[in-house]
């Protein structure tokens, strides 16, 4: 997906197909097969993960954030996006412009 057209509040990401996600004690573990990796997200990125369902917009998610953590809006935004565009690079989401 192209960063400058993103709009947070029509863009909605999911996992990609075949990875398998599970959130444990508050951190996300998650099994990228094809690759034969396992990787385990922070707090923050595991209450991320939680929400990776395509209905959920990165403006949602942010919103949700803000309300965890107590984070302003613009940072919320700022920490999501970049953290999702970092698993979109890795082949673990991704990102569409249409709810699932």
């Amino acid at each position: 997906m192209r960063n400058e057209h993103m709009d947070l509040k029509t863009t909605y990401p999911t996992p990609r197909p075949g990875v398998i996600g599970q959130v444990l004690d508050g951190e996300a573990v998650l099994v990228l097969p094809e690759r034969g990796k396992v990787e385990v997200l922070n707090e923050v990125g595991s209450f991320i993960w939680a929400r990776l369902d395509g209905k959920q917009s990165i403006e949602e998610i942010a919103l949700a954030i803000c309300a965890e953590y107590k984070v302003e809006l613009p940072q919320a935004r700022a920490d999501a996006l970049s953290f999702l565009k970092n698993l979109e690079a890795r082949g673990v989401l991704v990102l569409a412009n249409q709810q699932a």
